[in-house]
């Protein structure tokens, strides 16, 4: 459903859906292959030109039917993308993918696509810390009846509730940038990831070369069986999507009926029920719930996709592939429900001093 014209744009943004589109992967696949062809150049390990002609090759220029069929058959992309690619270099083609592996390709090109996702979530969470703050700046004084366990408690100012919310994003990006600077990182080391096929250093310098390139880091002596860091990167995002959907729960419950402290601002036909015309729903703090719910739910599942059998794991390795984009692109719909919610939300200030009041309860003086 995530690829459904119909319901794509309920649980994932389109800028998010570029990063991790099958172009935008292929492109990264490319990109790899021609950053490490590059290194390999510089450090005299293959012809000049044999860059040179991977560097002028582009997506457009391969058979993805092809490919398609090859991924069936083999099980992996990178073995047909290869042959292609050794076509198209023409007598350049022995030195296309030297000295590399699948998941040298793969693994770099994912950790390509989780920056660019990251930088993605960060404007978007800024965006939304903006909208808590104007609603600060506005309503910040006024105040409410605080809740808890479901029953009144004394009176809060509204600011102190956004500034809890704002507080909480706050920590979850600072969270994402730490696991960003464990998990994003180059793959490059063959087959079983030790660059035994290199001498003399010059698979490090080629693993920096590219890593320096790409903007990655890098770690030792690799990360093809230690997946940790997209473990972090993952439930990173579980989290945010665990905070996301408490704002978007609590501003629903606020909407209630019952309570009408806030609501969306109105427009014509949104929200409309198909059998109950008096109804306005509240669509974005329910589908801010809803999807921050399925984000949270499916970063939960790296953690069984971690656990690798000795050099390299393909039944857990092959998961990622679904789990790592599903997740990022989960997180972008999560998170443009609820900056849709903070900016078309409405403070009634005037129902919130009336229900204050008809409590008849005073501030909490510590006595």
């Amino acid at each position: 459903m995530l690829e459904s014209s119909l319901y794509r744009g309920c649980f994932s943004s389109a800028d998010m859906r570029a990063i991790w589109s099958e172009h935008a992967t292929i492109s990264a696949w490319l990109k790899v292959e021609q950053t490490l062809a590059r290194a390999q150049a510089s450090a005299g390990l293959i012809p000049d030109a044999a860059a040179r002609a991977l560097e002028g090759i582009s997506v457009q220029d391969l058979n993805l039917s092809q490919l398609h069929e090859q991924m069936i058959l083999v099980g992996r992309p990178i073995v047909g993308l290869v042959r292609q690619l050794r076509t198209l270099a023409d007598e350049q083609g022995e030195h296309v993918h030297f000295r590399a592996t699948t998941q040298d390709i793969m693994d770099t090109a994912m950790a390509l696509q989780m920056r660019l996702g990251l930088e993605e979530v960060q404007t978007s969470v800024d965006r939304i810390i903006e909208g808590l703050d104007r609603h600060t700046q506005l309503y910040g004084s006024t105040v409410m009846i605080g809740r808890t366990n479901g029953q009144h408690a004394v009176p809060i100012r509204l600011e102190t509730k956004l500034q809890v919310w704002k507080s909480e994003l706050e920590r979850r990006l600072a969270a994402l940038s730490d696991a960003a600077g464990r998990g994003l990182n180059v793959q490059i080391g063959g087959p079983v990831g030790d660059l035994q096929a290199y001498a003399n250093g010059d698979g490090q310098q080629v693993k920096r070369s590219v890593a320096a390139a790409l903007g990655l880091n890098t770690v030792e002596p690799h990360w093809q069986n230690a997946r940790d860091g997209v473990v972090d990167i993952v439930t990173g995002l579980g989290a945010l999507c665990g905070t996301l959907c408490k704002l978007a729960h609590n501003v629903n419950l606020l909407s209630s009926s019952d309570i009408g402290e806030v609501y969306e601002r109105p427009q014509q036909g949104k929200g409309a029920s198909s059998a109950m015309a008096h109804k306005k729903n509240q669509r974005a703090s329910e589908f801010g719930e809803a999807v921050a719910r399925l984000g949270r739910q499916r970063s939960e599942q790296i953690g069984e996709l971690a656990l690798h059998q000795h050099e390299r794991s393909g039944g857990v390795w092959v998961a990622e592939w679904i789990v790592v984009p599903e997740t990022f692109l989960l997180t972008s719909g999560a998170l443009s429900w609820v900056e849709r919610m903070f900016d078309d939300l409405v403070i009634d200030q005037q129902v919130m001093a009336a229900t204050t009041q008809a409590t008849g309860i005073s501030a909490h003086k510590g006595h």
